[in-house]
């Protein structure tokens, strides 16, 4: 009777390369989606009628912010900038557009402006290794 074979060391890395691309892909929309429901049940009730358009306008640039960052740590600088805020400006743009939001350009301004801040962050954000960069050419 054979023993099984031990893999051999790195054999998981093409599965590991394409669930972290795909991670740093979902990564924007999953924080928007997740974030901004955590903001409406947790934050935005304890809020003062008279600071609600701050907080809201507060996290329309944050929330972009940290799905762009969440998605650099998972590619690397170069996929993340590339795949998470190519998506997250899809997405927003996308659901603006179909929302009616898009009749009020301050919360597309503020989400493309928590996109680029992230965009210049993502030089100083801790990235997974080694960076998948690469697999943009």
């Amino acid at each position: 009777m054979t023993s099984p074979q031990r893999p051999k060391p790195g054999a998981d890395e093409p599965t590991r390369t394409v669930l972290r691309l795909i991670g740093s892909f979902a990564a924007p929309v999953v924080v928007y989606l997740v974030g901004w429901e955590l903001v409406a049940q947790l934050v935005l009730p304890d809020v003062a009628a008279g600071g609600r358009e701050f907080v809201i306008n507060l996290f329309s640039v944050l929330i972009p912010f940290v799905g762009v960052l969440l998605s650099v740590y998972l590619a690397g600088i170069k996929a993340g900038r590339l795949m998470g805020g190519g998506v997250m400006a899809i997405f927003f743009l996308y659901l603006y557009t179909s929302s009616g939001v898009v009749f009020s350009w301050l919360p597309v301004a503020l989400t493309l402006g928590g996109i680029a801040l992230a965009v210049l962050a993502a030089r100083y954000c801790p990235t997974l290794k080694p960076d998948l960069g690469g697999a943009f050419g």
